[in-house]
């Protein structure tokens, strides 16, 4: 069981305070009958409040920066602040009668090229996340791009409620890592900063989600085997 702590829970979390957090939500999930599979195949417990998430909040409040920025870039294109936002701006022109899949692939590739922060900020538990007007012209790490292509899919028509960001443990690599899940017609699919080719999430097996989160909506995450695990332990002690 510890083994598998360390698999769901980054390095920056004490292995301790990982369990106890995961039993805390095992319990919440089966006091409250949830058994459905949520997103990477997970138990999901979802929560309305965002106040364990400051910094995303921050990020929200800048929304409006950004869209204000937009609009007069659209207006008048000497009014755009950066030659990064002109290209923004021109993209989501030119991707806006598209079909929706067309305009995932072309918002994940377009981002894609944005610069990457070798320190990936993700990595840090304390790290600010990136207003999307600094990172249109300074770039970030993989939670950030996760962030701009979630408010690039929205101002093309993406329910904001199928949108989530996705701070998951990459267990190829050994750190925490962003990522986008957008949900479509069905199926959901992954967003990622380090890959154009666009996945079903049920096709992607090295991200364990630690959580998710879009703007009305957080979201933690268990593996269904863990849950078992906790059910069968219980059930041994009633005994």
């Amino acid at each position: 069981m510890r083994r598998l702590m360390k698999q769901i829970m980054p390095p920056l979390i004490p292995l301790a305070a990982a369990v106890f957090l995961i039993n805390s939500v095992a319990v919440q999930a089966f006091s409250a009958g949830i058994t459905e599979k949520g997103l990477f195949g997970m138990v999901e417990i979802s929560s309305d409040n965002l106040e364990a998430l400051p910094r995303w909040q921050k990020v929200i409040e800048s929304f409006p920066d950004l869209a204000a920025s937009a609009t007069a870039c659209d207006a008048k294109i000497e009014d755009c602040k950066s030659q990064q936002m002109t290209l923004w701006r021109a993209k989501i022109a030119e991707l806006e009668r598209e079909d929706k899949r067309i305009q995932m692939h072309g918002i994940n590739r377009f981002l894609n090229g944005w610069k990457h922060n070798v320190n990936d900020p993700t990595n840090g538990s304390d790290a600010e996340w990136i207003a999307p007007l600094e990172f249109l012209s300074n770039g970030g790490g993989s939670r950030d791009f996760a962030v701009m292509k979630y408010i690039s899919l929205k101002e093309l028509g993406f329910d904001p409620d199928s949108m989530r960001i996705v701070i998951a443990n990459d267990v190829l690599r050994n750190e925490t890592h962003g990522l986008l899940s957008v949900e479509l017609r069905g199926k959901r699919y992954i967003l990622d900063s380090i890959n154009n080719t666009i996945l079903d999430d049920h096709h992607i097996n090295y991200y364990l989600p630690l959580y998710s989160v879009n703007e009305t909506t957080r979201w933690a995450h268990i593996p269904q085997d863990y849950l078992i695990a906790q059910e069968a332990s219980g059930s041994e002690k009633n005994d």
